[in-house]
Formats: C-alpha cells, sequence, structure tokens
C-alpha cells in the first residue's frame, strides 16, 4: 500500500519537528521546506497527496507558493491546506484565492 506523501512547507524549524515527528509516527510519508520557493520545487519532485503551508515566510510566501504550485499540471489536485498564525479574514480569503482547499489557524493541539 502507497503511504500518503505530506509537504510541510514552513520557515520555522521547531514547527517542521514537531509536525514532523507526530506525522510519521502516523504513518505518513513527510518532506520538508523552509521557505515558498523550496516548497515548490520539493511539490513538484515529490509529488505529495497533502501541502501544509505557512503563509509568512522569507523568499516567497505561503500564498505566492500556493498560486505557483497550483499551475503544476502534474499535482493539481493536490490539497493544499494552509496551517498560520494569521487569523485575519483577508488572509483566509487570499488563501482560498491563491487555490488553497482549507486554512487552519496555529497552534494546533495534535491530541484532538
Amino acid at each position: 500500500m502507497k503511504k500518503i506523501k505530506i509537504l510541510l512547507v514552513d520557515d520555522e524549524p521547531d514547527i517542521l519537528e514537531f509536525l514532523s515527528y507526530n506525522l510519521i509516527k502516523e504513518g505518513y510519508e513527510v518532506f520538508t521546506a523552509a521557505n515558498g520557493h523550496e516548497g515548490v520545487k520539493k511539490a513538484k519532485i515529490e509529488k505529495p497527496d497533502l501541502i501544509l503551508l505557512d503563509i509568512m515566510m522569507p523568499e516567497m510566501d505561503g500564498i505566492e507558493a500556493c498560486a505557483e504550485i497550483r499551475k503544476i499540471d502534474s499535482i493539481k489536485k493536490t490539497l493544499i491546506v494552509f496551517l498560520t498564525a494569521r487569523t485575519e479574514e483577508f488572509s483566509q480569503l487570499a488563501a482560498h484565492d491563491a487555490g488553497a482547499d482549507d486554512y487552519i489557524t496555529k497552534p494546533v493541539n495534535p491530541k484532538f
């Protein structure tokens, strides 16, 4: 059976480590990227089933990265979920306009 691939894109090493640990423990194959540019590159190579994407990152923010990923034909059906500390409605609208499937705000409690 094929493992579900998840790409985590966040500029906070602690967040990447925390999420990776919990997702790997649950049996997922996990890849990480520290910024939007790296996330777009890894998405092209790994073709994940799910991308968890932060908004506020250096070089290329999550909104731009989401829009770029949505242009890649080979991963058009990949789910993109923003996982961010940004709670403003305009950020959520921008995320959905860029092609996101969902929007989750940090902090996240892994026990639920």
